[in-house]
């Protein structure tokens, strides 16, 4: 094995340096005029990284009460693929991934006939463990007074709960043990001396916290580290085996070990050339209501309760600078975060599940909404076995579709994934759900918070042993399963022409058809009192026990079920144009999307996979439902409904309420629908004239 050695001569040792370096290169954008943090600094950076514009220093921010704080601005820090690869230190990302694959396991036979080999893997190893210093730089100064209000914390959207900490490393320890983790949560600002920790239930930051309760603790120390070298960024968001920690990880990045101190007021460990440093501690137990937040799945994640990070001290280094950044509709700051991530793990994803042979979540989709998979396939489902490997593998636990396909698919290509939906899939067979799965908190789709349906589809070539391939290859004494000759490969692939795009075109419900492929039909539709993108749509209750809180359920109950009525009768007349059944894919979503702008289909890609839920918005022709909402008999063709849904409360609780249900009525809750991230019309205008 050849050992890979990152090429970092010279580590970015703090953001200083980082910053330096992006303003030699001209990407460094400096604005020496008062900016608002609330909203408008993170409209400025949204600009920027939706035109692969520089990075952002904001030189005098300005606060809630009119001053200007002490502390500049930064934002956009790695607003591109390219700008994120170099504060990595690799032209290419894998690099990262098999330097820990080689470290995860060694050549031991290599080493032993030539002891130098392992010189490079012996010095990999010495940068892992990281090192304390007295004097940090990030302690050069002390706040006298905890006043949180003194730093830009920004607000990125208008319906924001507030502002949020958007940047910051935070810093726990499991109980008991000198371990450290480092994760990337949001933290929003309540007042001078507390902001809320959005650790959701899964996280390290989480657990910590139940072991601390289960130990009969009262309180969690906390700290949240601003700055300091890009690889804490990248560190805080890898998804690295358990026993490697984060501050280890970033010492393997930077090729020397991480220079860490003790917390002036807290039992913990922070980087030194931190920015900003700020300490305290977590009540067990004792949580408030945060949020919401425009979040990056392109809506506001609802308001949820969540721990209180009581303040104790802030310590910063001498002329400090506050990073930040902003999500939102991608793409976005954090996407090519992701993008960089992946790949940097895909070989060590490969070592782990030997059949992986690419990886891709498009940043189009908000990441845990679709996985492209390119898997070995040298038995009969074999792709599947590797995806549900990966559905149980770190974060990859929230995805909500993975896309299955040949070993050599280029999975980055989008006009290479709609050519696999036409040519690979038979919707009747290669569409498998998995019910009651684990959802990510963020997904706004789901029926409940943290538990939805995925959906696998199976597009890869049927090898010969495989039944549907109808082939002679099959064991003796095995039969042969149906499948379309198209799907087997022995015949062209099947689809509509123009003649049935333009009779769709004609239908009253219809607003707009885009003929995506032979077999893909996309068409949108305008759904009465459906949410709005700018405000989305609360769910009625009938819990206030007023005349009026039910008559306000009883009505959003029946504009639901209109929906569900339209896009039913929309698709059954769009089938029924179809006589000869193939038109295989039809897709429906809101009027809100222009299908015939540059850059639709990257916007279909971000609307049909945000807005749609496994268990709710996909029917089959010709389908029969047996027990439990488990399908029978499949046809071949599917309707995937991607319409904002209206929120309904579900067929239980109406018939627990004494309300008669009908077939339109859904199974589970569609939860209250939250609005898109769109910047005030006002805010955007001045900073489009800037």
């Amino acid at each position: 094995m050849d050992y890979v050695r990152l090429r970092r001569g010279v580590a970015w040792r703090n953001l200083g340096r980082w910053l330096a370096d992006l303003d030699s290169r001209g990407e460094l954008l400096r604005l020496r005029h008062q900016v608002d943090c609330n909203q408008e600094a993170a409209c400025i950076a949204d600009e920027l990284v939706k035109t692969g514009g520089p990075a952002v220093l904001f030189e005098r921010p300005r606060l809630a009460d009119g001053s200007v704080s002490e502390f500049p601005l930064a934002m956009n820090l790695f607003g591109t693929r390219r700008r994120t690869l170099r504060a990595m230190g690799v032209s290419d990302p894998t690099e990262i991934g098999r330097l820990l694959v080689g470290l995860m396991k060694p050549d031991i036979g290599a080493i032993a006939k030539r002891p130098w080999k392992g010189l490079p893997l012996a010095r990999q190893a010495l940068s892992l463990a990281p090192r304390k210093v007295k004097r940090p730089a990030c302690q050069q100064n002390r706040l006298e007074r905890v006043d949180l209000t003194r730093l830009p914390i920004t607000t990125s959207w208008p319906a924001d709960g507030g502002p949020f900490i958007t940047l910051g490393a935070v810093v726990t320890r499991k109980p008991g043990s000198k371990e450290h983790n480092l994760g990337l949560y949001r933290a929003q600002l309540f007042d001078e001396q507390r902001l809320g920790l959005h650790w959701q239930l899964h996280k390290h930051g989480a657990d910590h916290a139940d072991q601390a309760s289960d130990a009969g603790r009262q309180r969690i120390p906390v700290a949240i580290c601003l700055g300091g070298p890009p690889e804490l960024i990248f560190s805080a968001i890898a998804p690295l085996p358990d026993n490697l920690e984060e501050y280890m990880f970033a010492g393997l990045l930077a090729g020397k070990r991480l220079r860490l101190a003790e917390a002036v007021s807290q039992p913990l460990l922070v980087p030194a050339e931190a920015e900003i440093v700020i300490e305290g501690y977590c009540e067990l137990g004792l949580l408030r209501t945060e949020g919401p937040f425009g979040d990056h799945f392109g809506y506001y994640s609802l308001e949820g309760e969540y721990p209180v990070l009581n303040v104790t001290a802030i310590t910063h280094r001498t002329d400090a600078i506050m990073p930040a950044t902003i999500v939102g509709l991608p793409p976005m700051e954090d996407g090519y975060l992701g993008e960089a991530i992946t790949d940097a793990f895909t070989p060590v994803l490969r070592f782990q599940h030997r059949d992986v042979r690419a990886l891709h979540l498009p940043l189009e989709t908000g990441f845990h909404n679709l996985a492209i998979l390119a898997a070995e396939q040298r038995y009969p489902r074999q792709a599947r076995k590797t995806a549900l490997g990966l559905f149980g593998a770190g974060q990859m636990m929230f995805l909500k579709s993975m896309l299955l396909c040949d070993a050599n698919h280029p999975v980055k290509d989008f006009e290479a994934l709609l050519d696999l939906l036409n040519d690979k899939v038979d919707p009747s067979t290669d569409l498998i759900i998995l019910r009651g799965m684990v959802a990510d908190a963020l997904e706004q789709a789901a029926p409940w918070e943290n538990v939805h349906d995925k959906l696998l589809i199976d597009a890869t070539s049927l090898p010969a042993l495989d039944p549907r391939s109808g082939g002679s290859d099959l064991p003796t004494g095995t039969g042969s399963a149906s499948a379309p000759a198209w799907r087997r490969g022995e015949a062209a692939v099947p689809g509509v022409g123009a003649d049935l795009v333009d009779a769709v075109r004609t239908l009253s419900s219809v607003v707009e058809a885009r003929h995506l492929r032979p077999s893909i039909l996309v068409v949108t539709t305008h759904i009465e009192g459906g949410p709005t993108p700018r405000q989305g749509l609360e769910a009625a209750s009938k819990s206030g026990g007023s005349e009026s809180d039910a008559e306000k359920l009883l009505e959003q109950v029946r504009l639901s079920r209109a929906q569900r009525t339209k896009i039913n009768q929309l698709k059954n007349q769009i089938w029924q144009l179809d006589t000869e059944k193939n038109l295989r894919w039809l897709f429906i979503t809101d009027d809100d999307l222009d299908l015939q702008t540059e850059g639709a289909r990257r916007a279909l890609l971000w609307q049909l996979f945000t807005r749609f839920d496994v268990g709710r918005d996909l029917t089959w022709d010709e389908m029969r439902v047996r027990h439990h909402g488990d399908e029978g008999l499949r046809g071949g063709r599917v309707c995937w409904d991607a319409t904002a849904p209206i929120p309904h409360p579900g067929r239980d609780a109406l018939q627990a309420a004494g309300i008669d249900t009908v077939a339109e009525d859904p199974l589970h809750p569609i939860r209250r629908w939250p609005a898109m991230t769109l910047h005030d019309p006002g805010i955007q205008t001045k900073v489009l004239r800037l």
